[in-house]
């Protein structure tokens, strides 16, 4: 059990300062009020399949007895199919399930048994399934086996009699592994047999990971049973709509729309058989239910695009490079609310007798206030344990904009760090690097209710334009433990220091501070007249056109927004003078936005 990985960063100094993540202790994502499944259900016939590819947490209780396992799609490495089940030291409910052991000893922690399945009409049977320890959680050590157990009758109490088929050791990460076990045991080819499996762990926390993927039994007719899955599946949740954030507010996209768009998607499938499989691609964006974009766009909305995936264990997995399956940046269509939200579906189409649960993948686009790196789930802690050490984290606004609110989701470990003092601090831009201090005042940290992001209310609003920076200095060495997502990177846009200087973290992920955009006039107005760059406007008020002036060539772009800050035009030139004319602009006041690549600058501009 590894609870914590610390990078050395050594500075010139000749001291050593660390930048530190940390295993969990507990898992948020997990529901608050799970219902524990103990009861029989309807006996089960074969084949029994689950790959664990749907969304809820839990396992699903029509093939399970049980849920202390975690279904989810982040832990996993290169799955089989999208969708792992998780095995862990925690409890049903995301808690340890002993955080007061003090022993080394991996101790029994979570089970996952099946319902009462019926092979009594089977003569010879299989149970296959995919296992790999650690994924992107922390690896189990020799002690902290994974287990496989088959019923075989029941006790004079009345209790399930459990005999081990298979076990395994703990062990760094790998890829995925296949067991298959072919049975003609008649203690097990009965009308109420069950199979479980089980791990050993600490259970002190979220620790000593084991994933399992597609299990599968059902009766034995040849040894193709056991060597192929007949199935092409996605792997992958929908990749990345937008470029470079998770979410992010409403009218700042729709004022960039190009920028903030991929161009294409990198979608994924693995293909579990042993020879090309002929699938069909599509995909489609609703709003409030009603479709508004498909791909591919030709042949209307039932159209899709064939391909030919060829085997996994010859080929990998496949991508839709040539040609690439495109994004049209006119996908969701624009409109004045300060809030949209949309549904965006990936789907297959594959052969009859293949397994449809992993054909279809999902995700909610959400533009709301906020902006996102993260995607709402840590998977470890981060931090840095020096006094005065600053963490800084890097925003980009498509139009000047006020800042009321700071969210940032703090994760609880063994020591409680409730009301543990920080200097939240804003950051304006120094070429690229935080620079002068925006914004700056000491709070504490809160522990929300199931790891939700704490709301940190600034005392005096903060306008911003272009880019910013958020995080904060600490006033102690305490590891604060932010929630760090491993499955979103952005580590371009994550910077620290130790005093030497900001760097780049050195830990892929991204760590989840969201920073909360409220338009506000007066703050907008208060930071117009900045010298950032030199330019000026002449004449200002004016009626049919006015001119910029600068006193350099250089390449910049210059756009022009209402007093909502809603961009009307954008001017891309490398003159010294620049025309800007009224056209259909109605009387009033406007901004006028200029950026070089390094500096930007905005004034107020009056057309009478």
């Amino acid at each position: 059990m590894k609870k914590i990985l610390i990078f050395l960063l050594f500075v010139s100094f000749h001291s050593f300062s660390q930048e530190v993540i940390s295993e969990l202790i507990s898992n948020t994502s997990v529901t608050k009020n799970k219902r524990y499944i103990s009861e029989d259900k309807s006996i089960l016939s074969i084949p029994f399949i689950d790959d664990f590819s749907y969304l809820s947490p839990q396992a699903d209780s029509n093939l399970w007895q049980d849920n202390s396992v975690f279904i989810n799609r982040n832990y996993g490495i290169n799955p089989i199919t999208i969708g792992v089940a998780t095995f862990d030291g925690l409890n049903r409910f995301g808690r340890p399930y002993n955080i007061n052991l003090t022993g080394a000893d991996s101790e029994n922690a979570d089970t996952l048994t099946s319902q009462k399945i019926d092979l009594s009409d089977v003569d010879t049977a299989y149970l296959m399934f995919y296992y790999q320890p650690q994924g992107l959680g922390n690896d189990p050590q020799l002690t902290d086996s994974l287990i496989l157990d088959f019923s075989s009758g029941i006790d004079t109490l009345g209790n399930i009699i459990w005999n081990t088929i298979w076990k395994i050791e703990g062990s760094s990460f790998y890829e995925f592994k296949k067991f298959a076990y072919v049975f003609t045991d008649s203690d097990y080819l009965t009308d109420k047999f069950y199979f479980r499996f089980r791990n050993l762990a600490s259970v002190t926390g979220n620790f000593d990971h084991w994933n399992i993927d597609y299990v599968k039994l059902d009766e034995f007719n040849s040894p193709s049973d056991t060597s192929e899955l007949n199935d092409v599946a996605f792997v992958r949740n929908t990749p990345n709509i937008l470029r470079r954030y998770k979410e992010m507010p409403w009218v700042h996209f729709v004022n960039d729309v190009v920028p903030e768009m991929n161009d294409s998607l990198d979608i994924v499938l693995r293909n579990n058989t042993l020879i090309n499989q002929s699938i069909d691609y599509r995909y489609d964006v609703y709003k409030n239910s009603n479709l508004v974009y498909h791909y591919p766009v030709l042949g209307g909305n039932n159209s899709t695009r064939n391909v030919s995936v060829p085997p996994y264990v010859s080929s990998g997995l496949y991508s839709f490079n040539s040609p690439p399956v495109m994004l049209n940046h006119q996908m969701f269509p624009v409109s004045s609310s300060d809030s949209a939200e949309f549904l965006f579906r990936n789907s297959i189409n594959t052969p009859p007798d293949d397994y449809k649960q992993n054909d279809t993948v999902f995700h909610v686009q959400r533009f709301y206030s906020h902006f996102a790196y993260d995607d709402g789930s840590a998977e470890s802690a981060y931090g840095i344990n020096v006094q005065g050490a600053k963490i800084a984290y890097e925003f980009k606004l498509n139009r000047p904009d006020s800042l009321r609110v700071i969210q940032i989701k703090f994760v609880e470990m063994n020591e409680d760090l409730d009301g543990n003092k920080f200097a939240l601090t804003i950051w304006k831009n120094n070429n690229g690097q935080p620079g002068q201090v925006a914004y700056k005042d000491t709070v504490e940290i809160k522990y929300e209710d199931r790891g939700r992001f704490t709301n940190y209310y600034l005392k005096n609003g903060v306008g911003l334009v272009g880019t910013f920076f958020v995080g904060w200095e600490q006033i102690t060495n305490d590891i604060l433990n932010l929630g760090l997502d491993k499955n979103s990177i952005a580590n371009q846009y994550m910077f620290y220091n130790i005093g030497g200087g900001w760097v780049n973290s050195q830990f892929p992920g991204s760590w989840m501070i969201r920073p909360v955009v409220n338009y506000d006039e007066a703050l907008v107005s208060s930071i117009i007249n900045n010298n950032e760059l030199e330019w000026k406007i002449y004449p200002n008020p004016f009626m049919e056109s006015t001119t910029i002036y600068f006193s350099e060539f250089k390449q910049r772009t210059i756009s022009i927004m209402d007093i909502t800050g809603r961009k009307l035009k954008t001017i891309n030139s490398f003159n010294m003078q620049i025309d800007i004319k009224a056209d259909n602009m109605k009387s009033g006041m406007y901004f006028i936005q200029i950026s070089d690549g390094e500096k930007q600058s905005i004034k107020k501009i009056i057309l009478k």
